[in-house]
Order: C-alpha cells, then structure tokens, then sequence
C-alpha cells in the first residue's frame, strides 16, 4: 500500500491554524510546549494531525515530576494492585480531563471549532477543524495592525508626494 502525498495547501493551512491554536492557549495563559516537545517540558502540545490532515491534535501533558513519579509507582507495583498505582491514575486521569475541558472551552470561546478525537490511546486528545470567527483579542489586534498599516502608508505617500511630482515633472 502506498501513502498519498500530503497536498501542501491543505498542510499549510493547518499549520497555521496550528499557530492560531497555540496563541490563543498563550494569550489564555496556560504554557504550550514547542513544536519538538523537548524533556522536562510541560502544556499543551500542538501539532498537525499528519499523515491524515484532519486538522490540529491538542494534548496536555503533565510536568515531568508528576509523570516519573507515576512511572516510580508502576515500577513498583507492575501488577498495578496497589493503592499508590491507583491514587497516581486517578490524579493523571483527573489532570487529563480536566486540562481537555478548560482547552476546549478556551478555544471553542476563542472561535474554533473543537471536536473529540476518540483516541483509545490518547483519551483527552482534541481535534481544532478550523476557525469559525477570530477571537475578540485577536480581531482587534488585526484591527489595530490594519490601521497603523494604513497611516503609515499615506503618511509615506504624503511625505514623498511632492519628491513624486517633481520627478514626473522632470519627465514632461
């Protein structure tokens, strides 16, 4: 079986909704780990769902601390019978919903549309499809940016006008 190409149109948009995604987790505040997750770091991750292409995978993971500890408590008890391995699944089960909630509130309010990945194996996952409307904060910096653009650009018009007609001038 061979795998399709990835269309570049469609690999290119969803990195940039990658990178909507990741500036309204920041501008909420909660940390987001860079696009190679090195050691040690904690947040939501963020990636495109490649191969497939089906839009933006959001995760949390937990501080590395928490995590070693709950690999020391499995090591310990690889049957997973004791009371310590449970309170540690609860405490990471319990921590996964809850950052899955809280992120899919902020960017469903940040207007994006979020959808479940049901994945078995990554059970908090989040699927960002696409942005429906840009979120307040963003609207009015894109607002703000498109109108120093424009006085920027008639004040340089303005400032080199006369320079302009003089040269034109010249031509006649």
């Amino acid at each position: 079986m061979t795998e399709k190409p990835e269309d570049p149109e469609i690999g290119y948009r969803l990195d940039a909704l990658a990178g909507v995604v990741r500036s309204e987790l920041t501008a909420a505040g909660l940390p987001v780990t860079p696009d190679d997750h090195p050691l040690g770091t904690a947040g939501a991750t963020v990636q495109v769902d490649r191969p497939d292409l089906h839009g933006v995978l959001v995760h949390w993971h937990a501080h590395p601390i928490l995590m070693d500890a709950g690999q020391a408590a499995w090591a310990d008890d690889p049957f997973g019978e004791g009371e310590e391995y449970e309170a540690f699944g609860r405490q990471t089960k319990g921590i996964g919903h809850a950052m899955q909630e809280a992120m899919r509130e902020i960017l469903t309010v940040a207007g994006l549309e979020v959808v479940d990945t049901n994945n078995d194996y990554a059970p908090d996952e989040l699927l960002v499809t696409r942005r429906v409307t840009p979120s307040a904060w963003r609207a009015r910096h894109d607002a703000t940016f498109t109108r120093r653009h424009e006085g920027m650009l008639a004040a340089w018009n303005e400032r080199h006008r006369e320079e302009y007609d003089r040269n034109r001038g010249d031509q006649d």
